[in-house]
């Protein structure tokens, strides 16, 4: 292996972007206490608690991108770095199906969720949370 392939092997990002391999033990800790949280929130069953329940379980999913070092400026641009062949379709049709509801919420005012609709985006967190064992 020559100079420029050493050169070339340590300043090439890795693994679809990745810079972080993990979580320590107390990254997991906050991660399921907060999804008990969130839990608590939908079994208030009201659409002020599904709104919360869903807004925080996509914060959640965040932070345990950046945790994992996915790169980007925003949570699509992280969720758009995880590598395609690593996940199922699944994963990836959960997680934006559960963002997109997330930024319809943010984004339009008058958008009402129904519980049905907050039901199946936690369960699409949870599963997507799941599949990256931080639950």
């Amino acid at each position: 292996m020559g100079f420029f392939d050493i050169l070339k092997s340590i300043f090439t990002p890795s693994d679809s972007l990745r810079i972080r391999a993990g979580l320590n033990q107390n990254d997991l800790v906050d991660i399921k206490k907060k999804w008990e949280e969130i839990e608590m929130l939908m079994k208030l069953g009201k659409p002020s608690s599904f709104k919360s329940a869903i807004l925080e379980a996509d914060k959640l999913l965040d932070h345990v991108l950046k945790l994992y070092g996915y790169l980007g400026n925003s949570m699509g641009d992280r969720m758009k770095s995880l590598p395609r062949d690593s996940y199922s379709r699944e994963f990836f049709d959960d997680m934006w199906g559960a963002h997109k509801l997330r930024n319809e919420m943010a984004h339009n005012i008058m958008y009402e969720v129904m519980d049905f609709e907050a039901r199946k985006a936690i369960g699409q967190y949870k599963n997507v949370l799941q599949v990256l064992r931080v639950l």
